[in-house]
């Protein structure tokens, strides 16, 4: 028995390992809604601090208020929305949704990998 629990955790050890395994993270889709004068502080912080990816910027007609749509990673949006209060003075307006699973980027991946070791 202890043969076979050794065994089989040497083989699976060696499949994860010759299988190339990968860190996924999930991904939100972004919807920002705020007036024009604070649209580039929301650029900034959703494409800087966020590493978000900005995909549409909408105007409306009356061009009061801009809608960003945006897809960043759902560990990055934790606070975002008391942020977004701050950088707009309450004035915009936050909407995520799950959007899909994303490979973790190489320096967030080597930064969690790290902490996970106890290194940080």
């Amino acid at each position: 028995p202890e043969a076979i629990g050794g065994a089989a955790a040497e083989a699976l050890s060696q499949a994860v390992a010759a299988a190339s395994p990968v860190l996924l993270e999930p991904v939100m889709r972004v919807e920002v809604q705020t007036a024009e004068q604070h649209l580039g502080a929301v650029l900034s912080e959703l494409t800087g601090a966020r590493r978000g990816s900005v995909e549409k910027l909408l105007t409306p007609s009356d061009a009061l208020r801009q809608t960003v749509l945006a897809r960043a990673p759902l560990a990055a949006m934790v606070g975002y929305a008391s942020a977004l209060r701050s950088l707009t003075a309450g004035e915009a307006s936050l909407s995520m949704e799950f959007s899909h699973y994303a490979r973790v980027e190489p320096a967030v991946q080597q930064q969690l990998l790290l902490q996970m070791r106890g290194y940080v």
